[in-house]
């Protein structure tokens, strides 16, 4: 009798033991999981802002037991997505620039014409000045003309 309370007591015992242990792995205090190398080589791609479609044509992924490699396609999806990003926003930077150019050189053609326009109105009407103030600046002339002697 006493034999089946000593077992129970280790039973116990050793379920207390598993379950902390559990706990405490749970909780991180187990040490980390060593990472191993991948299994699969680098793959020959350029980095994103230089990636070409001659590049993906001649891209050949790894080929697992069930498979292309998981890891292969994600990183070479991941490169592709942030090419086709960069050059998307650079597309777009560039569109803009153009529309900023066209239309900074049809207000310089409007400015122009305007300039044109008016020079031209300039050009048709004589200047009218009047007598009175064509005496003035006569006699003005002349009396300083008077005081320099």
């Amino acid at each position: 009798m006493w034999h089946d309370s000593y077992v129970l007591v280790v039973l116990v015992i050793a379920g207390l033991a598993v379950i902390a242990c559990v706990v405490m792995v749970s909780l991180g205090h187990g040490g980390e999981m060593a990472e191993f190398p991948p299994d699969v080589p680098p793959l020959e791609l350029p980095a994103a802002g230089q990636m070409t479609p001659a590049d993906l044509i001649a891209l050949q992924l790894p080929i697992g037991l069930v498979g292309y490699s998981t890891q292969a396609v994600d990183e070479t999806l991941h490169r592709v997505s942030v090419a086709l990003g960069e050059r998307d926003t650079r597309i777009a930077v560039l569109e803009q620039r153009v529309t900023e150019l066209s239309y900074a050189r049809l207000q310089a053609r409007e400015e122009t014409k305007q300039a044109e326009t008016k020079q031209a109105e300039d050009s048709e009407r004589e200047p009218e000045v009047s007598s009175a103030t064509a005496r003035e600046g006569w006699d003005g002339d002349r009396a300083d003309a008077e005081e320099a002697w």
